[in-house]
């Protein structure tokens, strides 16, 4: 199998760099991704890939069918940019102002495409049926997976795998483990209003700032009070605004605050946030002020399942890739939606340059930079080699 892979990526060549370039040039915010839509879809219309219908949004999926029998098997890229300005000097710099590919979504759009084109000229390679899953607006709540999932595309898929490239690790190393990879997240918005007044008659006033104060330490308690110890809970109060910056004697009506839940267990999120908000309006209504909570549930905790983790590892060491024991992240992914469905395996594909000429960098960063000479072939090669064994071994 590794011979034929090879074969198959050295045939398509340089078009692989070039067309993450192209992406990279023209990126497009969160559920804007209109003109990398079209690219996608045109691309596939000209492999005579067939698409899905019924999908909103900027997302698209196509599918092929083999002859033979086999599980369906999803391939998901995301395709959405950040709102960053750009301060590398390269020839495939961003060419929208205040746009850039900073979490390497150019490069998992051009090597889906990849692997959609070589299994359309080579269609006696797929068993069961084979779904490349382009998902619009993964980096801004509510995602463009949910939307995928109330789509319906789960319905039509037996397995989902995924990689992310990770510019902060070498070419040549990949992070693949079973279990909660990814944390569940949440956000919490609280307005607090009191009765506004003279800062020399504070009896006359209702001061938010009071319960204010008193619900930064409450909230911040919940991981240490409420949540088990052994538990991974991460609780914060990110933002206060309130009154006139200077202008001391001037009791506030008003607060504004709020901060954000990240926690290992989709359940233990749902706890934390509703222990929030009964914190929130028990406090206020102890010091006469009223409440109001907004919570936003943001994308579920991410697991990989533990055929697809073995899988993905055994096509890592198959080539030669190292994997990496990582432990989980408390970031976020909204892949999780789909390991909510069904099995689905999601790994960090190390795009970082191995020769340590180049700096690795951080994700989210206008510097951020991958190696996609050394690194986007050797990508390819494993997209295939894990496709092909799910193909044959799911």
């Amino acid at each position: 199998m590794n011979q034929l892979v090879k074969q198959l990526v050295a045939a398509y060549g340089r078009e692989l760099i070039e067309n993450r370039r192209y992406l990279h040039a023209h990126p497009e915010l969160s559920f804007h991704e209109t003109n990398t839509a079209q690219w996608v879809r045109s691309r596939l219309q000209k492999a005579s890939i067939p698409m899905l219908s019924g999908i909103h949004g900027n997302s698209i999926v196509g599918y092929l069918k083999g002859s033979k029998p086999g599980p369906s098997i999803g391939l998901r890229a995301d395709m959405d940019a950040l709102g960053l300005t750009e301060e590398n000097e390269l020839p495939y710099k961003s060419q929208t102002p205040g746009v850039m590919h900073g979490c390497g979504h150019d490069a998992h759009t051009a090597l889906l495409m990849a692997v959609a084109e070589i299994l359309a000229n080579h269609q006696d390679l797929i068993a069961g049926t084979v779904y490349f899953v382009f998902e619009q607006g993964e980096e801004m709540l509510p995602g463009g997976a949910v939307q995928l999932v109330q789509d319906g595309i789960m319905k039509h898929i037996d397995y989902m795998f995924a990689i992310h490239v990770n510019a902060s690790s070498p070419v040549g190393h990949i992070d693949v483990q079973s279990g909660v990879r990814f944390a569940a997240v949440g956000t919490y918005d609280l307005k607090i209003t009191g009765k506004g007044g003279h800062g020399g008659f504070p009896h006359t006033a209702n001061n938010p700032l009071i319960p204010a104060g008193e619900l930064i330490s409450a909230i911040n308690l919940i991981p240490a009070l409420k949540c088990d110890p052994l538990a991974n809970c991460t609780v914060s109060v990110s933002y206060l605004h309130c009154g006139v910056e200077g202008v001391a004697n001037v009791i506030p009506a008003n607060v504004s605050m709020g901060g954000c839940v990240r926690v290992l267990d989709t359940q233990l999120r749902t706890f934390v946030m509703k222990e929030i908000e009964r914190l929130s309006k028990a406090i206020c209504a102890a010091h006469q002020c009223d409440v109001k909570v907004t919570l936003v549930y943001g994308y579920p905790a991410c697991t990989v399942a533990s055929e697809c983790a073995a899988l993905m590892q055994e096509a890592a060491q198959e080539l030669g890739i190292t994997v990496d024991n990582v432990p989980p992240s408390l970031g976020a992914e909204d892949f999780g939606y789909f390991s909510e469905q069904k099995p689905a395996g999601i790994g960090w594909f190390g795009l970082g340059d191995p020769t340590g000429s180049h700096e690795l960098t951080p994700h989210h960063n206008p510097y951020f930079y991958l190696d996609d000479e050394k690194g986007l072939p050797l990508a390819l090669e494993y997209m295939l080699t894990v496709y092909l064994k799910a193909a044959l071994q799911m």
